[in-house]
């Protein structure tokens, strides 16, 4: 027989409640404390967890407020036992120290409360009605407790399938018909609340109430883990009802999203155009209207061709041309080129040009017929005044005259003196007529010469000064003091030629101070077509001095998107090279050229000068200029119409060779 003594049993009995009072401790050192300053807000995350009132073990402080927030799925249960509750005691508990409980169902926005508590307790525990709870808790400025612990605990009720909405993240009220473009990617959302997790299949029929037409296509669709279906590189046959069927052991249920594809547009619907008022390019009508010009012509062509209708999409194509810039230096700004769906015009670049600086695609669309050079007239005047200083600096030429016939009278007379007492000499009255000796007449002879070789000396001096003035039109770019408007094509024309250029920020500004002369302008280099087009430049005042030469085009920057794709981009160059004879018949149409003067600068300034000086052979120094003025011409122009005609030649043969290769490229 065993015999067991009472005290070892006691001994059992004493262990067994100290191991249970420091599990119970422990337990109790393992509350996650809250600060006294909590935030007024705490959530708790978790199946489980625990907390403490504001402090924790030390006990909370006055004027406080703090609240925990547990949130869980769909038709959950939330339960939270609080430990060891002692909050100051009163009849109705608020406004004094409690704890407010409330809770919110099905993703509601109020707020509802169903219990509270203050004083004194052991534990309790608070249950939930639907799947969020908060617990809210204030003390008052005057007595205090020792706070409380809690913990809570979320359980899953068993349900069965509910599909909670089918809008895309971030939106509650949605229509069940989605709009995507084509080779866009479409999400189609299902949200779910089941317990245990529902399986989600999807199915595409082609009407709301019809049959599955088909499976998925798995290598375009997928179902992703939180029950959407994902549609990449949409088709327009993508376009019908998608059904979200979803199941579990408890039920079943579903939802229809209507999907509509519409077609992608080549182009998007408005187009920003970024411009400034530049004619015959582009030429500001004023507010409220559109600008007119070449480019708003072309492009008006060439975009219902390259973007086409969109009559399943979006439509047609607008341009918005309420950016207008200021001027050409505003409107090389970059964030005009850095925005999407956006043109900027008229740009300067050269024909073979894709890519204007590194980043943006350029495509040239007007040649420009060269860079005229207008030069401003002299001062009224200064042809008289250089007239007269001209004949006075032949001076020397006179005076040298005069002393040469004075000397020469003399010798005359010295060789003529042994005549001077003959009878003849008193019946003839000599020396009135002729010299009277042999050596007398000789030596009248040898100055007749040289008289008229003087006569002709000082005759060429007051020609050549004459020739000098009348002929010195010709403005030199080198050196000369020029205006242009700034960063503009015309102005790097200008600092290649080595001219002192100035800068204006455009051609209006320019006009004035070119008339008045100011800071010793010369002249202005400006676009032929836009000199023929401002009348400004048809002033008396100004004369075209030349025109230069200069392989330049005018053309589109795009922006980002669509714009920039490459197939756009082909569509607008192919237009460009095959339909070169529209387009220049069109430039032809729209353009002025420039009137020239009824006179040449040479012709006009040797006018003044032979009318104020009355020389006898006016009309046939006229005639000689307008001889030599024609023929100078004339040569000018066969020379600058063969260089064109071989340029235009050798264009339209790159061009063909341009187009016949992209016509048979593989």
């Amino acid at each position: 027989m065993r015999y067991e003594s009472p005290v070892g049993g006691m001994r059992i009995f004493l262990l067994l409640q100290l191991l249970l009072a420091i599990s119970t401790r422990t337990d109790a050192l393992q509350y996650i404390q809250t600060p006294k300053n909590c935030g007024n807000e705490v959530r708790l995350m978790g199946f489980k967890g625990n907390f403490t009132s504001p402090g924790g073990y030390e006990g909370y402080p006055n004027d406080t407020t703090c609240s925990w927030f547990i949130e869980a799925e769909y038709n959950a249960k939330i339960e939270v036992t609080f430990h060891d509750f002692d909050l100051e005691w009163s009849k109705t508990c608020f406004p004094y120290d409690s704890v407010k409980v409330s809770d919110k169902c099905n993703k509601s926005n109020t707020w509802s409360e169903f219990d509270g508590h203050c004083g004194n307790m052991t534990s309790f525990t608070v249950t939930s009605r639907c799947e969020t709870i908060r617990l809210e808790f204030k003390s008052d400025d005057s007595i205090t407790g020792k706070g409380f612990n809690a913990t809570y605990k979320v359980t899953l009720v068993p349900k069965k399938p509910t599909v909670i909405s089918v809008c895309p993240a971030g939106t509650i009220n949605c229509s069940r018909k989605q709009v995507v473009k084509e080779t866009d990617t479409a999400r189609l959302k299902c949200e779910i609340a089941a317990y245990p997790e529902a399986d989600v299949s999807w199915f595409y029929n082609q009407s709301y109430s019809g049959n599955p037409a088909g499976p998925l296509d798995d290598s375009r669709m997928s179902v992703r883990e939180d029950g959407s279906l994902r549609i990449m590189d949409l088709k327009r046959s993508d376009k019908g009802f998608y059904k979200c069927l979803a199941k579990n052991d408890k039920g079943e249920d579903y939802d229809v999203i209507e999907l509509h594809v519409k077609e992608k547009c080549k182009c998007p619907k408005v187009i920003v155009a970024n411009w400034y008022d530049i004619p015959p390019y582009i030429k500001d009508n004023g507010p409220d209207k559109e600008p007119s010009g070449l480019f708003p012509l072309l492009l008006q062509e060439i975009l219902p061709v390259c973007c086409g209708n969109c009559s399943e999409g979006d439509g047609p194509s607008t341009i918005s041309y309420a950016n207008r810039q200021e001027n050409l230096v505003a409107i090389k700004d970059s964030k005009n080129f850095d925005k999407d769906d956006t043109i900027t015009f008229p740009i300067s670049g050269k024909k073979d040009d894709r890519w204007y600086q590194n980043d943006y695609k350029f495509m040239p669309l007007i040649s420009s017929p060269g860079v005229a050079f207008i030069v401003v007239d002299e001062p009224p005047g200064s042809s008289a005044n250089a007239v007269f200083n001209s004949v006075l600096s032949g001076w020397p030429v006179l005076v040298l005259t005069f002393i040469m016939a004075l000397l020469s009278g003399i010798i005359m007379w010295g060789l003529s003196v042994e005549y001077q007492f003959s009878a003849a000499s008193f019946s003839f009255s000599y020396g009135d007529r002729s010299p009277r000796g042999f050596v007398a007449r000789i030596f009248a002879i040898v100055w007749v010469l040289v008289g008229l070789v003087i006569t002709s000396i000082f005759t060429g001096v007051v020609t050549t000064s004459l020739t000098a003035i009348t002929l010195s039109t010709d403005v030199k770019l080198y050196g000369t003091k020029i205006a242009a408007v700034a960063n503009s094509t015309e102005y790097r024309l200008g600092l290649n030629k080595n001219a002192h250029i100035k800068a204006f920020p455009d051609l209006q500004s320019i006009v004035e101070p070119l008339k008045n002369r100011e800071d010793n302008l010369k002249g202005v280099l400006v676009d032929t077509f836009v000199a023929g087009e401002m009348h400004d430049f048809s002033s008396d005042e100004l004369r075209v001095n030349k025109i230069i030469d200069h392989n330049s085009y005018y053309g589109v920057v795009f922006g980002g998107g669509q714009l920039s794709e490459r197939k756009f981009q082909t569509c607008f160059e192919d237009y460009v090279l095959s339909n070169q004879a529209s387009i220049f018949e069109t430039v032809k149409q729209k353009t002025q050229p420039m009137s020239k003067p009824d006179e040449s600068a040479a012709m006009e300034r040797s006018s003044d000068e032979l009318e104020l000086l009355g020389v006898p052979g006016y009309d046939l120094a006229k005639r000689n200029l307008d001889m030599m003025d024609s023929l100078m011409q004339e040569v000018q122009e066969f020379y600058e119409n063969w260089e064109k005609r071989v340029d235009d030649i050798i264009d339209r043969h790159d061009e063909e060779q341009r187009l016949h290769a992209k016509m048979h490229a593989p």
